[in-house]
């Protein structure tokens, strides 16, 4: 796997499993692999297996397509998919997603 792929799947990890509201130990159990091993496969310091990759996304309680799709719109937009990227891992997430949805509303 390229090291740009491999970053990208473990950031992708990352904020689906915070979106999910899930610790790492949580996702650890669930996906039935060690938790210190999850949390270097996050920060990118490791290259995962498919298997491994496989049931981390079943841990998330996702299909590979739910958990793949996030390349569909850096395909389609790379500069809106790295907007979404900045804003899904701003601590300020909340703030800009109302004031987007603001934005939306009044072009509307």
């Amino acid at each position: 796997m390229s090291a740009l792929l491999n970053k990208r799947i473990a950031t992708q990890i990352r904020v689906y499993r915070k979106h999910k509201k899930m610790t790492l130990e949580g996702l650890s159990k669930k996906a039935d692999i060690d938790d210190t091993y999850l949390g270097r496969v996050e920060r990118g310091e490791i290259n995962i297996t498919l298997s491994t990759l496989e049931k981390i996304i079943d841990g998330l309680g996702m299909t590979e397509a739910e958990f793949f799709s996030f390349l569909d719109l850096e395909s389609d937009d790379p500069t809106l998919a790295k907007l979404m990227r900045e804003v899904k891992q701003s601590p300020k997430r909340d703030k800009l997603t109302k004031t987007i949805q603001e934005i939306i509303d009044l072009s509307k």
